[in-house]
């Protein structure tokens, strides 16, 4: 017999299985009856907390963007290390380098190919991208780096194309050490 919902748990369950099963289908957005599966919770409960599919979405990406967060948060708690560390560190924790962050990431390309057609997603993909560029600027800002918002929107595009190739060829195809060397201050 399935749980009873419990709104925390179970909406981050749901969160969680519909990483999993990004992961597992190479970003194809699965059907609610799979999710629901997956999360170990009824349809009928999926669609008692998310009207659609984009909701849940939404929900999933809000989820997983907080996790990164909070890991980032935690290796800060002492303090901003140096500008190249700091970059170095938001970087890593941006790249699909494990079973989590895999999920984060086809999370985040699942939302991408919706916000390409649809205003309301695209609309929710300009303000994150403005936090991860006043993110990436901030630190360029304190190295001192010339024309900070160029070096931020350039390593935010070499961020999506390693993202894409870990999940794609696997982390060890990605040089990624080779490519921070050359962007970070």
């Amino acid at each position: 017999m399935r749980e009873r919902w419990q709104p925390d748990a179970r909406q981050n369950a749901v969160a969680e299985a519909v990483g999993r099963l990004l992961v597992r289908g190479h970003g194809t957005f699965p059907g609610m009856r799979e999710i629901a599966a997956e999360a170990g919770v009824t349809t009928g409960t999926l669609q008692h907390h998310f009207s659609t599919k984009e909701d849940l979405l939404l929900f999933a990406l809000e989820h997983h963007c907080l996790r990164c967060a909070d890991r980032l948060r935690a290796r800060f708690a002492e303090g901003l290390p140096a500008p190249r560390e700091a970059l170095s560190a938001i970087v890593l924790e941006l790249l699909p380098l494990d079973a989590e962050r895999a999920a984060e990431t086809s999370v985040a390309k699942a939302f991408v190919s919706r916000a390409a057609t649809d205003p309301a997603f695209a609309g929710h993909y300009q303000a994150q991208r403005q936090v991860l560029l006043e993110l990436f600027g901030e630190q360029f800002e304190r190295a001192g780096t010339p024309d900070a918002l160029v070096a931020a929107t350039i390593l935010a595009q070499a961020v999506e194309g390693m993202r894409t190739d870990c999940l794609l060829l696997g982390p060890d195809a990605v040089q990624v050490d080779a490519v921070l060397d050359r962007l970070l201050p």
